[in-house]
């Protein structure tokens, strides 16, 4: 096994294969770059073909197979769409309601002339569902309940017959009761949920809301629902906005649509600057460290080529990575931060060459020998954390771990291949050679003689807060998994977005618009589902979850034949004698339940659309759904009782059909799952990442001392990141989670390369390995932070969270590096030193 440390004979120097190397790279430089740039043609193509196909939707984390992901795609398949657009207009002002109903009207005229395919159905309030259940009253009564009034009127018609007859035994009798409160308040509850709403328009004058609910004509994502909101958004300002119609109004947007264009366009903005932030600091950091503006034109056009390499490879066979997700959006920025690492190490020892006075070749042959070592081992350990967020079913970490293991590679094989021929082209005399400095390295410097004044204090500091982390993630517990989801979307959203008018919008309606939905395959096993959950949902924890329950016998009734009969006699028995008993009110419960006078049996062609959304399917077929309406609560946006909603749901549906299951559909599945998958897949990604590191680590140095410097160093790292994450009270989600495992990769890169230059110099002086090699680890770092902190502007929370764990990685891992290890080493060196006082030999 060869090691990547150079053996003890060729410390002194670079060999002949450093030398045949940098040759090759020199003579053939113009075919490389050529090949190179030819390259980057198609793959800058597919790159941007992959952003554009960029995805802010939380299924897109997971795996295509996926229960809930099956279950999307079926209902997706069979069903047309089930997602709205709600325009909320606040009036400000109870007495700017009908100026806000006006305003709507106008917009709502526009509305339904747009596309079928984009728009469906306009609605602005309940009217035409409940005059089709008033008229219909008595065929959705239960047959019992039509039986009871006529008993009860017949009952009380007896009782009258019999006292004007003189037939009564019991002239002190009390008269029946012709009261059916209880029937008409079974009545009620089946109305549509009114809310706040006042009336039949979806207004109220309490909380001075009007609504307009807009029905999506299809499933669409994207670019699809953006320009649906474009086209709202312009007819309003056609209209001249709400001031023409009232001081102080404002409009908000909810629904899937809005929920779903707010994450993207907030996932593209915050792309966007990410990307400038990390660019424009990146160069910034290169040129003062350097002093040299050629180091810019050296470093970052191979860096750039191993980004779109990498997004291009990660799209081909085995790998097909075909579009973007919110975990693998910001990896173009990432690659950028972490694989600039091995060129800045083989360019500092360049540039500590070319100050020395060496030529060119001769200064890049040291810098490629010297450099070699740890950065390839650097680069294995990256893409070793990297790719083993590939075992995990995930498909957020998976990509993840594909496109950023890829990246490494390249970064570092590009590095190599690439800047040694630039590097000879922008550096061609004294007049373009690097010019004497020293400030870059003064600060590593005066850290580096402060570790080796105080190595003991340093070390028992080190210790301290090594033992202290360790004692905080002793408590680590499920309570430190980010079970809140509403805390992850984008950080406005609650104040000013889509979070705060959908909350308007649940307190006026008093409902959820998209029920999670049962699919079946086979009516009459659906009609078993459905009797079973309205059954269920009457004992935790779905009684204080679900609002309603609805199959297709709650919109179709069945016995309608019978129910007509029943009310045809309920007519008959309400003669005028009988009309006169009862008081007006209670006349009029009795003429609501029994609708209109020429009943007939409905059929699925009779009834509102509204009805039979989730019900009817594209071919027209109904009875194979059944859909749960769930409550307006803050329970959805938690995990534990997400988890038991979704868990009984789908315990109900192997219960009804054991051999196959109706599939339980919609978003708050998908969000179960992502919990799920987090709990199952987090701890073996994070083991797979740490050993996967170890075990490159070892391979590639050997085990010997050196080796257990390095993987001491992260391990002492990788704690205090722990620590302070629980210190901090950070908690796990699906995208910060992934900082931990590529923590592990990077993090052992400095480590690496400082002990790198140790053994070069035949492990004589660690401090002076820190002075010479840890300025470079230092700007290394640095630019991983950039690609890193440039997500704490993320206006989306889970990205926001993701940079600060990783930055916190990343000083946790730094610091280790350049003062916890050397000073160990001093301490462990002073006590290995023989009775004479020379160092041990080395292995």
């Amino acid at each position: 096994m060869t090691s990547a440390f150079p053996p003890e004979d060729e410390a002194k120097g670079p060999g002949p294969r450093s030398r045949v190397f940098v040759d090759w790279t020199l003579r053939y430089g113009r075919w490389i770059w050529t090949c190179a740039l030819l390259l980057a043609i198609p793959a800058t193509a597919r790159t941007a073909s992959l952003y554009m196909h960029l995805k802010s939707d939380v299924e897109a984390l997971l795996p295509r197979s996926a229960p809930s992901v099956l279950a999307v795609d079926e209902l997706r398949a069979r069903m047309p769409g089930l997602q709205h657009l709600g325009v909320v207009v606040d009036t400000g002002d109870a007495a700017h309601v009908a100026a806000g109903e006006r305003f709507i009207d106008d917009l709502a005229a526009r509305v339904r002339a747009y596309p079928p395919d984009m728009v469906r159905a306009v609605r602005l309030g309940d009217h035409e569902e409940r005059a089709f259940l008033e008229a219909h009253a008595a065929l959705y009564a239960d047959p019992a309940d039509l039986r009871a009034v006529a008993e009860r009127i017949e009952a009380r018609r007896d009782w009258e017959v019999a006292r004007e007859t003189g037939a009564s035994l019991d002239d002190d009798g009390d008269a029946p009761k012709l009261d059916f409160s209880d029937i008409e308040a079974k009545y009620k509850a089946r109305l549509p949920s009114k809310g706040k709403a006042d009336g039949d328009r979806y207004s109220s004058e309490e909380l001075h809301l009007v609504l307009m609910l807009i029905e999506v004509g299809g499933f669409s994502s994207g670019s699809g629902q953006g320009a649906l909101l474009d086209m709202v958004k312009g007819d309003i300002a056609a209209l001249g906005g709400t001031a023409r119609y009232a001081p102080g109004m404002k409009v908000g947007y909810s629904g899937d649509v809005a929920i779903s264009v707010e994450e993207l366009s907030a996932l593209l903005a915050d792309l966007s600057i990410s990307s400038l932030l990390v660019i424009f600091a990146v160069i910034f950091v290169i040129v003062v460290y350097y002093q040299w503006w050629r180091s810019v034109l050296i470093l970052v056009p191979p860096l750039l080529l191993a980004a779109v390499y990498s997004f291009t490879i990660a799209s081909l066979p085995p790998f097909g990575v075909t579009e973007l997700n919110s975990n693998t959006a910001f990896l173009g920025s990432i690659i950028v931060g972490n694989g600039i690492n091995f060129g800045i190490v083989l360019l500092a020892r360049y540039v500590e060459e070319r100050r020395s006075a060496a030529g060119v070749r001769d200064a890049l042959v040291t810098a490629v020998w010297s450099a070699r070592a740890g950065t390839l081992s650097a680069a294995a350990a990256a893409s070793a954390s990297y790719a083993s967020l590939c075992i995990t079913q995930f498909r957020g970490f998976r990509q993840f771990g594909i496109i950023g293991g890829i990246g490494m590679v390249l970064s570092w094989g590009l590095a190599f291949l690439l800047v040694p021929p630039l590097t000879a082209w922008l550096d061609r005399g004294p007049e373009t050679a690097p010019r004497p400095r020293r400030e870059a390295t003064r600060i590593v410097s005066v850290v580096a003689s402060l570790v080796a004044r105080f190595r003991v204090p340093v070390v028992a500091l080190g210790v301290a807060l090594t033992v202290a982390a360790l004692v905080l993630v002793r408590g680590f517990s499920m309570r430190q998994v980010e079970y809140d989801f509403s805390k992850l979307r984008r950080a406005d959203t609650w104040v000013s977005g889509e979070g705060y008018w959908g909350g308007r919008m649940d307190e006026l309606l008093g409902t959820y618009l998209t029920p999670v939905v049962f699919l079946g395959d086979d009516p009459g096993e659906m009609r078993a589902l459905e009797a079973a959950a309205k059954e269920r949902v009457k004992t935790p924890p779905l009684a204080d979850m679900v609002s309603e329950l609805r199959g297709v016998s709650d919109v179709l009734p069945p016995d309608q034949d019978a129910k007509i009969a029943l009310a045809a006699r309920i007519r008959e028995d309400m003669t005028p004698k009988m009309r006169s008993l009862l008081a007006p009110d209670k006349r009029d419960e009795i003429e609501r339940l029994l609708g209109a006078e020429d009943l007939r049996p409905i059929t699925a062609a009779d009834l509102p659309a509204r009805f039979t959304i989730a019900l009817r399917e594209h071919d027209g077929s109904m009875g194979k759904t059944v859909l749960v309406f769930p409550r307006p609560s803050k329970a959805l946006w938690e995990g534990p009782p997400l988890v038991a909603f979704v868990g009984a749901l789908r315990d109900l549906a192997r219960a009804a059909s054991p051999d196959h299951p109706a599939r339980v559909a919609g978003s708050l599945p998908i969000s179960a799952d992502i919990l799920a998958s987090i709990q199952r897949d987090g701890p073996i990604a994070s083991l797979a990442a740490f050993m996967g590191v170890v075990a490159v680590t070892v391979i590639l140095l050997r085990l010997r001392a050196p080796t257990l410097y390095v993987v001491g160093a992260l391990a002492v790292g990788v704690v205090w990141l722990a620590g302070a994450t629980m210190a901090l009270g950070v908690k796990i989600n699906f995208a910060n989670f992934i900082a931990f495992p590529i923590t592990f990769g990077i993090g052992v890169d400095y480590a690496v390369n400082v002990i790198s230059r140790y053994v070069q110099d035949g492990r004589r002086d660690i401090v002076a390995a820190v002075r010479t090699t840890g300025s470079a680890v230092a700007l290394c770092s640095l630019t991983t932070t950039i690609g890193y902190a440039s997500l704490l502007v993320a206006e989306n929370r889970a990205l926001y969270l993701f940079g600060l764990v990783a930055v916190l990685g990343e000083i946790a891992c730094l610091t280790a590096a350049l003062t916890f290890m050397p000073a160990a080493i001093l301490v462990i060196e002073k006590t290995s030193r023989d009775p004479g006082g020379a160092p041990r030999p080395a292995e």
